[in-house]
């Protein structure tokens, strides 16, 4: 099995988070609990010398740096700006751009942070679920209140600086997508954002998000493709049913590492949906390179597991479009990876129905 070589990892810079999300996958493994709330100091030192080792090593040109949590921005502007002063140095002295993104809630927001994404070039994406009474069912503080209003003050305070973010949304299957459509793109003003399935696994019971998708792509191509409105999701499922008529493979191998506040090195974060420890490794950059993970048997196993489908997935007409499904969607306890996706045959519905109408002789234009 040939690992790939890592160019991308997430940099968790919090392991705590200001709000209480009913829905966050960070949480469901209490054993982040253990973790320092924020980077420590030592952990810092350690990733930025593995980077530039990394960096050197593979002969890298670009590297993509995701800042996570948690909240990251609880990290702080004094240490943040170190931070990115230290990666400056190091495209510096290596030649290699180091692509730099943060997703936050945005309720910290403010004008100097605003001011520091943009002076050191940081890609922005801001968690907005729809309309304040959609975002504020599931995104609250500790004492029970909603996000929504602290979320657009924060939106406003990087729109101030120039900066248009990103606009990640999980869907609520119960809520009305026209509304949330309407939300985003003719009151926020936001013309491209995603719309994300819920985490879940097998040892979860999903609520369907078939009506909910084929509403929304219903509603984004009858009244805002012309607009020029993209939709991440929409735009994914598109182009996957567009390759169901090529040679090309369609399996997406994970390729991401993640770095805790302890320094210590895992798969991508979000598979921690399977529940304690389990995306726990023996590695950490206080000792071992970064490319040390491909070794590692979970992060092997998430990696084969991303390449080698099941064969129910294997013998699925849309098997190029679906690719298996999300991995962390794929998880039981019984049969670990060995799955289609929790939501397989609410995918079913949806990819046929947009299948049916986009790419049939008889599709309306």
């Amino acid at each position: 099995m040939n690992a790939p070589i890592f160019r991308e990892a997430l940099l968790k810079l919090a392991a705590r988070c200001n709000l209480n999300c009913t829905y966050c996958y960070w949480f469901r493994d209490a054993s982040v609990y253990s973790k320092p709330p924020i980077l420590t100091s030592e952990a810092e030192a350690a990733f930025l010398a593995r980077l530039e080792e990394h960096i050197q090593a593979h002969d890298l040109t670009g590297f993509s740096l995701i800042l996570h949590g948690g909240e990251p921005l609880l990290f702080g502007k004094v240490r943040f700006v170190a931070l990115m002063d230290a990666l400056d140095a190091i495209e510096q002295r290596t030649g290699c751009v180091i692509y730099r993104s943060l997703t936050t809630n945005g309720v910290l927001v403010d004008t100097e942070w605003a001011q520091l994404f943009r002076l050191f070039r940081v890609s922005v994406t801001v968690s907005i679920d729809g309309p304040a009474p959609v975002h504020d069912r599931a995104r609250l503080d500790f004492q029970g209140r909603g996000s929504y209003t602290r979320v657009l003050q924060g939106v406003a305070h990087l729109r101030e600086q120039g900066l248009e973010p990103g606009v990640l949304a999980v869907c609520d299957p119960a809520s009305d997508p026209a509304e949330t459509l309407h939300h985003f793109v003719d009151e926020l003003g936001f013309s491209s954002f995603d719309i994300l399935i819920p985490d879940a696994t097998h040892d979860d019971a999903p609520t369907s998000i078939a009506p909910y998708y084929i509403g929304l792509f219903d509603l984004w191509r009858e009244h805002y493709r012309q607009r020029e409105v993209t939709i991440r999701y929409l735009r994914s499922v598109l182009n996957g049913l567009q390759e169901e008529n090529t040679d090309a493979s369609g399996y997406n191998p994970v390729g991401t590492l993640t770095v805790l506040t302890d320094g210590a090195l895992e798969p991508v974060d979000v598979l921690r949906i399977a529940g304690y420890n389990s995306t726990q490794t023996k590695l950490s950059v206080l000792e071992h390179p970064l490319q040390a993970l491909e070794d590692d048997p979970c992060w092997r196993e998430a990696y084969r597991a991303s390449i080698e489908l099941p064969q129910v997935c294997q013998e699925c007409a849309f098997l190029k479009a679906c690719e298996g499904g999300y991995l962390p969607h794929r998880w039981s306890r019984a049969r670990r990876f060995a799955n289609p996706s929790v939501y397989c045959s609410d995918l079913k519905r949806i990819y046929a129905h947009i299948r049916d109408i986009e790419f049939t002789p008889y599709a309306k234009t």
